[in-house]
């Protein structure tokens, strides 16, 4: 029997690549989904019903939801250890760039999914965003060499929050050591 993950779509490459030929199941839910706890939330225990007795494994950060601990328990799944997604693959690393700047964090799966979240989710114009970004100093963008870096996207993100964003190399080690502790393929 296969293993069952199910775990934000941000990650979908890094899985992808982290997991190909074990036997495991993968799930993935929207990527927008954590701007609304009542639709992540209904989202989250459907996949959970549908695995039931499973004990799938949730690629899904700890404070995504304030009830993340207690959906996960009720149908016998298994959290990552990590608060979210930049947590899953910078580890420790993620409090020495916090000390550095006020830093927000973005993957490839983000900057694909930016509009969904934060112009149709949150429903946040330029002004918006602007005043909400305005408080960081930096944009950091995270490359794992596996989702796809379009400039134009960058530039896109740019005009929309007027925040410099950085591009950072990323390995998986963090997340490679992450899925070994909770998966049993």
């Amino acid at each position: 029997m296969p293993a069952k993950v199910i775990s934000c779509g941000i990650l979908r490459p890094e899985l992808e690549y982290l997991l190909q030929g074990r036997n495991v199941e993968m799930e993935y839910l929207d990527a927008a989904l954590h701007v609304d706890f009542d639709r992540l939330s209904a989202a989250l225990t459907g996949a959970l019903k549908n695995s039931a007795g499973d004990n799938p494994v949730l690629v899904i950060g700890t404070d995504c939801h304030p009830d993340m601990a207690g959906m996960t328990a009720a149908y016998g799944g298994r959290l990552v250890r990590a608060r979210n997604c930049i947590e899953m693959l910078l580890g420790p690393r993620m409090a020495e760039l916090d000390a550095r700047s006020r830093t927000f964090y973005l993957t490839g799966g983000w900057l694909e999914n930016w509009r969904n979240i934060f112009v149709d989710g949150l429903h946040w114009d330029n002004i918006d965003a602007r005043q909400n970004f305005g408080r960081y100093d930096r944009i950091l963008l995270l490359d794992t060499g596996l989702a796809r870096i379009d400039e134009a996207q960058i530039l896109e993100f740019f005009d929309y929050t007027r925040v410099p964003v950085e591009i950072l190399p990323t390995g998986l080690d963090h997340l490679r050591q992450l899925l070994a502790d909770s998966c049993r393929y």
